[in-house]
């Protein structure tokens, strides 16, 4: 009678190399969908936070100059632009109030403010401070600013950025003012 002495119980080291290879691919797998599912999140996050800003900026922009009598758009420092308009304010009676939206080339805002007096042409740095900030990632769609104006029109057109994304929320619009009103106060 012959007893064998190899034992076949175990797995050999091909099965092993073999079964750590397809663990790996299996790992690799899973891992790639879950940096997927982390970062998604994340990026859409950053895109409906670009988006809600720059909806912000131009709502406010629209509702402005659609209830003005009249606007002046200025440059007060280099590529910065002021965008001032005499506002009628909603209510049983039209009250009047300056409104104004500064656009900052260096730093690259919208920033808003409400007034019932009139409104400096050059605001300071420490007078922009007290304005509401609108937008903080703004740049213009075209050579120029982000407010062109053609008569009653004014034009908006700006990028908002979006952290972590190539491309850009892009926001264009043209808003037309009801012009003719008379009254006070005088913005500009």
């Amino acid at each position: 009678m012959r007893t064998d002495l190899r034992r076949d119980d175990g797995f050999t080291l091909v099965e092993l190399m073999v079964a750590c290879v397809v663990m790996a691919i299996v790992l690799a797998a899973v891992g790639g969908l879950m940096v997927s599912l982390i970062t998604t999140p994340r990026s859409v996050t950053a895109r409906e936070n670009a988006s809600s800003s720059a909806q912000l900026a131009m709502r406010s922009i629209q509702i402005g100059v659609r209830n003005s009598s009249d606007f002046l758009l200025t440059s007060p420092n280099g590529a910065d632009q002021l965008l001032v308009a005499r506002t009628a304010q909603s209510g049983s009676t039209i009250v009047w109030v300056c409104s104004a939206w500064y656009y900052s080339a260096s730093d690259r805002s919208i920033r808003y403010l409400s007034s019932p007096t009139a409104i400096p042409i050059a605001p300071t740095s420490s007078d922009l401070a007290s304005w509401r900030t609108l937008d903080t990632s703004v740049t213009p769609i075209s050579g120029g600013g982000i407010f062109t104006v053609s008569g009653a029109e004014v034009r908006v057109a700006f990028n908002g950025a979006v952290t972590g994304q190539t491309a850009p929320q892009s926001i264009i619009t043209s808003v037309f003012s009801r012009a003719g009103s008379t009254g006070s106060p005088a913005c500009y």
